[in-house]
């Protein structure tokens, strides 16, 4: 379209951002998510329970040898990685320290012997000290058996660092130690892999989380630009607005001011999070984000995921504020426009199912057909990427390509919107149906009226 196509879309979007942040419902829902994202920290510390000391039921124990990768050299300092044989049940589990062999070669040994298992200890800026239990993809060993074995580290760990150290409380604190239990499997180039990598419950609920805040913020600004197109309409506003205003400049307009004012709400939701959580950090002397949060979210929080998620959810803002564009100028009246919105529930329906039910398959495993289909699926894309940002699931080029498909749709719907919404302008016949729209288009074309 030519340049002269946007022409007034400034002066619509002074109008409609200003009109926005005077809309009682917008200033409503917006207080009630601030309170809610300001809030939620204090709250969840209080009834959060104190976590229950894990009970370990194993009525036979299938590890014979233990293999200890100790790449920070904590055990030549006197840590015995071998304590856990204090407890009865692992009594006949032999220990060996290796040394100078590779990570990979000895995963690959692992690989060859089901019955043994590798105790990694290592250490990053992130995570601080990790016990990794590595067991291979067909082995014997049970996870609760690694997972026993990595939480009686962890105690050795705890008292080994107070005996051997002089170091004050805070550098103690700084070297909490985690540990996990990771089974690997080879692939062809000789890179090891978990077996069908997916995500952890928790992650699972942190993408929902986000989901639905995206999925709250896209319906309620798509339904104000909507309310916008239909009161134009419905009080003939629209005829005064034609003389100096073209249609996709105020189908562009209105839609990019929903757009700035989510990303001012949503990044005011995260700040206000953030402070909720630094405060009560104050009153507690306990981080409860950083404690209740998987170890490796935050490293996930870096700038291009920032952006990437920004940029997912404005387009996403702007898929679903055309959509709803056009809805508005398919009525006449005020009291139709629930019914012409039927059309922007279905389509929004679609995207949050798909992104949910992908989610919930991303913690059996990350290459189900679901996961990529919700993932670049322009009307799930902007529910479900925001979230897999968040916990650093998916490859860089999954990423690109969906916000590629997203932005191009948004393109075409941008066009295809400004369009119909031309041709429906100054309609002030009965509502126009999704599956009447066809047929009236070609009519409009013709010269012919419905």
């Amino acid at each position: 379209m030519r340049k002269s196509e946007f022409r007034g879309w400034k002066n619509v979007f002074r109008f409609t951002l200003a009109e926005t942040w005077k809309n009682r419902s917008f200033l409503i829902f917006m207080i009630i998510s601030w309170a809610i994202c300001f809030l939620m920290v204090p709250v969840m510390a209080i009834i959060s329970k104190p976590k229950e000391e894990k009970e370990y039921n194993i009525e036979e124990v299938k590890v014979e040898k233990a293999y200890v990768l100790d790449e920070v050299m904590f055990t030549d300092l006197g840590f015995d990685a071998a304590a856990f044989k204090k407890e009865d049940i692992f009594n006949d589990v032999t220990v060996e320290k290796i040394r100078g062999i590779e990570y990979k070669d000895l995963a690959d040994r692992v690989d060859e012997e089901p019955s043994s298992i590798m105790i990694h200890i290592g250490m990053d800026a992130v995570s601080g000290v990790s016990f990794n239990i590595v067991r291979a993809i067909e082995s014997d060993v049970t996870e609760t058996e690694c997972d026993y074995i990595g939480s009686l580290l962890v105690e050795e760990f705890n008292e080994f660092k107070y005996e051997a150290t002089d170091m004050g409380e805070e550098q103690l604190k700084a070297m909490e130690c985690t540990y996990d239990v990771v089974a690997l499997m080879e692939q062809e180039n000789g890179e090891f892999i978990s077996e069908k990598a997916h995500i952890s419950e928790t992650k699972y609920w942190i993408t929902y989380a986000v989901m639905f805040i995206i999925m709250m913020i896209c319906i309620t600004s798509s339904t104000q630009v909507a309310t916008a197109v239909a009161m134009d309409k419905s009080t003939k506003v629209m005829e005064y607005l034609l003389t100096s205003v073209r249609p996709m400049a105020l189908v562009f307009g209105k839609v990019v001011a929903q757009v700035l004012s989510t990303v001012i709400q949503l990044g005011l939701s995260v700040v206000l999070a953030l402070l909720s959580n630094i405060l009560t950090a104050q009153f507690t002397g306990e981080n409860f984000l950083k404690n209740k949060l998987p170890a490796d979210l935050f490293s996930n929080i870096t700038i291009p995921n920032v952006i990437i998620s920004l940029v997912v959810v404005a387009l996403g803002v702007m898929l679903y504020g055309f959509v709803a564009g056009l809805c508005g100028s398919m009525v006449s009246k005020m009291e139709e426009l629930q019914e012409s919105l039927s059309m922007l529930t279905v389509i929004s329906i679609i995207g949050v199912y798909l992104a949910m039910f992908a989610a919930m398959s991303m913690q059996k495993t990350l290459t189900s057909p679901l996961f990529y289909v919700a993932v670049l699926l322009p009307v799930s894309s902007p529910f479900l990427l925001p979230g897999i940002c968040l916990i650093g699931v998916g490859t860089w080029w999954v990423k690109a390509l969906s916000v590629a498909i997203l932005f191009v749709m948004d393109i075409v719907i941008m066009f295809a919107a400004a369009r119909i919404y031309e041709l429906l302008i100054l309609y002030n016949g009965a509502t126009i149906k999704p599956k009447e729209l066809v047929k009236f288009i070609k009519q409009a074309k013709g010269g012919k009226t419905v």
